[in-house]
């Protein structure tokens, strides 16, 4: 699961590499969930790659919000979480000619209880990893 501590430096993924491309994610909804227990929602890996998966995930942290339809045979969602408080996550993402999407996320440093949330959906077109993690096939 690809989380950040809110306690500590939000620095998530390593390095960015020369031959690395800036890549924009094509939605990115980002909020916070005040029940700290939704975090566990989230997929361990951090990526969602079927719509069963999304759909849990979006109706435990913006069930008053229409789901929004992703076909997942040409896209994924990269969950980024900071824990620790009610701060919102910024990621910024590259992808390496080895085809490896790295995701730097940034964050406030806000104590409390709640978590803040990226879901940001990408074209999968070239990608084979997230932060070094083998993306699963859609399903």
């Amino acid at each position: 699961m690809l989380l950040l501590s809110a306690r500590a430096v939000l620095l998530l993924v390593g390095v960015v590499v020369a031959d690395a491309e800036r890549v924009n994610p094509i939605n990115n909804w980002v909020g916070i969930v005040t029940d700290e227990k939704l975090a566990k929602e989230a997929p361990e890996n951090g990526i969602i790659v079927d719509a069963k998966t999304f759909e849990k995930v979006w109706m435990s942290w913006r069930k008053d919000e229409k789901l929004p339809k992703i076909d997942f045979t040409k896209q994924l969602v990269v969950v980024t979480l900071s824990l620790g408080g009610p701060n919102r996550p910024t990621i910024t993402a590259t992808l390496d000619e080895a085809g490896d999407l790295k995701i730097l996320a940034r964050s406030t440093l806000i104590g409390g209880e709640a978590f803040g949330y990226s879901l940001a959906s990408f074209d999968r077109k070239g990608i084979k990893t997230v932060n070094g993690k083998k993306v699963p096939p859609a399903k």
